[in-house]
């Protein structure tokens, strides 16, 4: 499940397959924020007072943090390394999803790109397991909390991953 922690209505999460370096994402209200771990690092914009909860927050959990890290890499196959097409300077979102076939799902993104994913070759690891079953997998939405794909076991994927891999679908008119 990519929801590590809930608190005074901010959520945090993390990604199976999202790119480096290691970090989470929280969101407040309609403000999101991604954090490096090392670093303190972030990207996005937040309230002052929410910014402060999750630093204080982030420095408490930080060594449970870089585990979790590690945790949500390994169970991944080791295509984690992202080419500079994928745009981290904004928070790209998973808007709709729709099955196809077999492991073929049809994503929305919040850019208004549509793209074919198909995840055979990535259900690598104890989480996705369960997801070789088609009639499981075919049960996958979208999390409006973390803004990506979801199974009802909590596997999920990093926008930015699908992204990646996925082909772009040209609509016809």
């Amino acid at each position: 499940m990519p929801t590590i922690s809930r608190f005074y209505g901010i959520v945090v999460f993390m990604n199976c397959n999202d790119h480096l370096p290691p970090h989470f994402h929280a969101r407040y209200q309609d403000q999101e924020i991604l954090i490096e771990i090392e670093t303190g690092i972030v990207q996005g914009k937040m309230s002052r007072r929410a910014l402060q909860m999750i630093f204080e927050w982030s420095e408490k959990y930080k060594e449970e943090l870089l585990k979790n890290w590690a945790i949500k890499q390994r169970k991944e196959t080791a295509r984690n390394n992202f080419s500079s097409s994928v745009r981290i300077d904004m928070f790209l979102h998973v808007t709709g999803v729709n099955y196809i076939s077999d492991y073929r799902i049809r994503l929305e993104f919040s850019d208004g790109i549509v793209k074919e994913v198909d995840l055979d070759k990535e259900l690598h690891g104890q989480v996705f397991e369960p997801l070789k079953d088609p009639g499981f997998f075919k049960q996958v939405g979208v999390n409006q909390e973390t803004n990506t794909i979801e199974w009802p076991d909590g596997a999920d994927f990093a926008p930015e991953f699908l992204y990646e891999i996925g082909k772009e679908v040209k609509e016809v008119a």
